[in-house]
């Protein structure tokens, strides 16, 4: 049959010269693997910067430690495999860690690297370039801050800014000792462009050292990474200032001068209580018993009411007490020179004075040297002196500054009749 025949002769093609035909697919096949081996061949990378992992940093907590890394944030990697994958690798492919629980007595920690795909496992060999971490110890600290409240603006016309107040007002630090000793202040800012009235606001606490520099390290931490601040504004007014020096310097001395400033200042607070103040008025600078100048700083916030502040400036007062040594100069006086007051009609009065009878002036050098007997206006008063010889005092003209003694008697005589 056709069928029959067409199968024998299909078959009898397929097993002709079979034996050539298996050793045929056989060279085929390891030439596939020759060419394979030439293609894929086995090859080496190295791939940097793959980043370390920390592992059981607590225990360095429990410790009252913590650390930096001195060396070995990153790892770099030979890998070893064949070129169809290590040419598909890159860091992100690798996960590097460092156990710091098995840190050694130098403080070194192994790092060890795996692929993040288990399966490279066996396709794969890793070495590390340096498998050590070397870390630095430190003792940790905690210490508080008060927080500093920056004042950024400036509120409406004839308002200021009369308190500020951050809640809470103290945070604690935490960290590395020498990180947290350079901490100098502790500030969080607000805004009072053209406010006028009282008002909340939350604001970022920010770490500053002593060039004014923020300070970011991760190993700090706050307790409070934001405070709630509080800001009064009051309405303003501009008042005089008043120094009145009170006492009595040393014997012999005398004050010369007083100069203060400021001589005027703004003050804030409720407008029923700004209301009412006029100026503030210092009197309780003394300088009883003093023979040197004196200088004193003032704080005029003590002197006003609760509530009210001075807004413009630091509200310190700078006062200047001059107190020199007072001179002294003899005026001589004569009978001529002395008037009579509330003589009575029918006596008559003859004064006498001793030799060289004279008022001793003392005071600062600039007022006496200018003094003559007209300034001092000496005069008697007669009123009740009846006849008979009677030892009078003078009366002069009191001078500001100026002290009076007299040298010498002076002795009137009354008698009736003209």
């Amino acid at each position: 049959m056709p069928e029959e025949e067409e199968g024998r002769r299909v078959k009898k093609t397929f097993l002709n010269n079979f034996p050539l035909k298996i050793l045929s697919v056989v060279c085929a096949i390891i030439l596939w693997l020759v060419v394979m081996n030439i293609s894929d061949y086995t090859m080496t990378v190295e791939i940097d910067d793959i980043p370390v992992t920390k592992l059981n940093g607590d225990v360095l907590d429990e410790l009252d430690q913590v650390y930096d890394v001195e060396k070995g944030d990153t790892v770099d990697i030979i890998v070893k495999g064949r070129r169809s994958v290590v040419t598909q690798l890159s860091a992100s492919d690798f996960m590097a860690t460092a156990d710091l629980s098995s840190m050694s007595i130098t403080n070194a920690v192994q790092i060890n690297v795996e692929p993040v795909d288990q399966s490279l496992k066996n396709d794969i060999s890793i070495t590390c370039v340096d498998n050590v971490m070397k870390l630095i110890l430190e003792d940790k600290v905690s210490m508080q801050f008060p927080v500093y409240i920056n004042v950024q603006g400036n509120p409406s016309d004839d308002y200021a800014v009369c308190e500020t107040v951050a809640s809470p007002n103290i945070v604690t630090v935490e960290g590395p000792k020498s990180a947290v000793n350079k901490i100098v202040s502790v500030e969080t800012t607000i805004s009072v462009s053209d406010k006028n009235s009282e008002f909340n606001s939350a604001g970022d606490i920010k770490l500053y050292d002593a060039y004014g520099e923020v300070i970011s390290n991760d190993k700090i931490t706050i307790n409070h990474d934001t405070v709630d601040i509080s800001v009064k504004i009051y309405p303003k007014k501009t008042v005089n200032v008043n120094v009145d020096v009170k006492g009595k310097p040393e014997d012999g001395y005398a004050i010369a001068e007083v100069q203060y400033q400021p001589q005027t200042v703004v003050i804030a607070g409720p407008q029923e209580d700004v209301d009412k103040i006029d100026s503030i008025d210092i009197n309780d600078i003394s300088v009883s018993g003093m023979n040197e100048d004196l200088q004193t700083t003032i704080n005029l916030n003590k002197y006003l009411p609760d509530g009210v502040i001075v807004a413009d400036t630091s509200g310190d007062v700078v006062v200047n007490v001059a107190i020199e040594k007072m001179e002294e100069k003899t005026i001589t006086l004569a009978t001529k020179d002395i008037t009579f007051n509330n003589k009575q009609d029918g006596y008559t009065y003859t004064l006498s004075l001793s030799e060289g009878y004279g008022v001793n002036v003392s005071g600062l050098s600039h007022i006496i040297e200018g003094i003559e007997v007209k300034d001092i206006n000496p005069s008697i008063d007669c009123t009740g002196l009846s006849v008979g010889e009677h030892t009078v005092t003078i009366t002069l003209t009191d001078i500001e500054g100026v002290e009076y003694s007299f040298k010498g008697n002076a002795v009137i005589e009354v008698q009736k009749g003209k």
